[in-house]
């Protein structure tokens, strides 16, 4: 009587440890590990976003300087030279309109400011401006693509990472019960009860254990090293990575106009506007310059270099129109329209392709999603029939029907199913955040920055 009621308490205890939400890890020297903290290290520490900021300042520095052929052009000339006359007096000579004697060496100087404005720029270079300010903002979109690659790869990076603690902490409880399990058939196979043969099976289940528990481990530390190499923080192996939590639902399926909003459409976009614009630059290139300039001259002469400088006086001005008409260069015009044709075919098929290549994305995780879903349902419904029939077995067991170390067995294969489930559970939310990054990456990067994660 004393050892069936020593057998109904640790069957109670085992019910109760198996069904009851389990325990979090009290944080060891390693700390804590969410999956923001993951995210936001890799977008401060990642060396390709700041390549990526990097090209954006290159291409609007490229545009600004493309704008400065719509302003005019001022420049200040000078020049101080020695005159040294080879020949003797053949008469007068004249510079800049200013009668020269030709007997004496001399040191001359001249200072003239010039002014010009082309107009024919604003038809022809502001084409051009515009081309680098949309390749500025097709680098900003693909700045944008950049971060959208890192946070997909931290967000597989981060859920393997979960899986293994999952794995980890559930093959922790099953071998503790599985050991329980082998001490007492042990017991049982000294007093004669069992056979050697069962034993060893049980023996044999404890080893597999073990052996997927390192294995899973050795993952676990590969995954913490891969992350490290994203975040550039040093993490130690007893960390507590914390779960994805409750994934939100997903109600329909991805459209079109999603593809749109996407990072990567949207710098191809910016792309091929910008072979536009090219083209139009192109195509104005053979209209003729058109532009006003002005001159204004001072000049000095004397055989004292200094006083050459010091009497300088203004010699004269002139003003006028000028007009360049292109009639023949080699075909260079032609062909630098019929490339930037061809240009803009090009970006018109990749923005197509790219097009498919987002909604099959986005189709292939909504299916996943779906999938996933009835994987869920499936282990619940399964994991529910696992608790009537541990519910059954702790009846017989009490009745003295069934031993403890089969109800310890029974156990560890109901811990194998919530295991598997949880696993589905934390791969359905790494599909919803990829999901969410693929259809509404302003939403899903939103949700990161009011978590601290978006500051890089």
């Amino acid at each position: 009587m004393l050892r069936r009621s020593w057998t109904g308490r640790g069957i109670l205890c085992a019910l109760a440890a198996l069904f009851a939400l389990a325990p979090g890890r009290a944080p060891a020297a390693g700390g804590s590990l969410s999956y923001e903290d993951a995210v936001g290290g890799a977008l401060r520490h990642s060396a390709r976003l700041k390549v990526k900021n990097e090209e954006i300042r290159i291409n609007e520095a490229s545009w600004r300087q493309s704008l400065s052929s719509l302003y005019p052009a001022i420049s200040v000339n000078g020049r101080l030279e020695r005159f040294g006359n080879l020949v003797g007096p053949t008469g007068v000579g004249t510079i800049n309109g200013q009668v020269v004697g030709g007997l004496q060496d001399e040191w001359r100087s001249s200072v003239f400011v010039m002014g010009e404005y082309t107009i024919s720029n604003w038809f022809k270079k502001r084409y051009e401006s515009r081309y680098y300010e949309r390749l500025t903002e097709a680098s900003i979109h693909d700045s944008e693509a950049e971060k959208k690659k890192v946070v997909l790869e931290v967000t597989d990076l981060y859920g393997s990472l979960a899986e293994g603690a999952i794995r980890l902490r559930y093959l922790g409880q099953m071998i503790d019960r599985m050991k329980e399990a082998v001490s007492l058939r042990a017991a049982a196979h000294r007093e004669g009860e069992i056979s050697r043969e069962d034993l060893l099976r049980a023996e044999v289940q404890v080893v597999d254990l073990e052996k997927e528990r390192a294995e899973a481990a050795r993952q676990f530390k590969e995954n913490l090293t891969r992350l490290t190499l994203h975040t550039g923080v040093e993490y130690e192996e007893d960390v507590v990575v914390e779960g994805l939590g409750a994934a939100a639902e997903v109600s329909g399926h991805p459209g079109p106009e999603r593809v749109e909003q996407t990072p990567e459409y949207r710098a191809k976009c910016k792309e091929m506007e910008a072979q536009q614009e090219k083209g139009r630059a192109a195509r104005n290139n053979g209209l003729p310059d058109v532009g006003i300039y002005g001159r204004y001259d001072f000049y000095g002469r004397n055989p004292e270099a200094y006083d050459s400088l010091k009497e300088m006086e203004r010699n004269s001005w002139n003003a006028g129109l000028y007009i360049s008409i292109p009639l023949f260069d080699g075909g260079l015009r032609k062909w630098e329209r019929e490339r930037a044709t061809r240009e803009i075919r090009r970006q018109e098929e990749a923005l197509r392709a790219l097009r498919q290549e987002k909604g099959r994305d986005s189709a292939g995780l909504f299916v996943k999603l779906r999938e996933l879903d009835r994987t869920i349902a499936q282990y619940r419904q399964l994991l529910v029939r696992y608790e009537k029939l541990l519910a059954i077995a702790s009846g017989a067991a009490a009745l003295g029907g069934r031993s403890r170390a089969e109800l310890l067995e029974s156990g560890k294969e109901a811990l194998a199913i919530e295991r598997d489930m949880e696993v589905y559970v934390n791969q359905r939310a790494v599909a919803v955040r990829k999901y969410r990054l693929e259809t509404d990456f302003a939403g899903a990067m939103e949700e990161l920055d009011g978590n601290g994660t978006d500051r890089h």
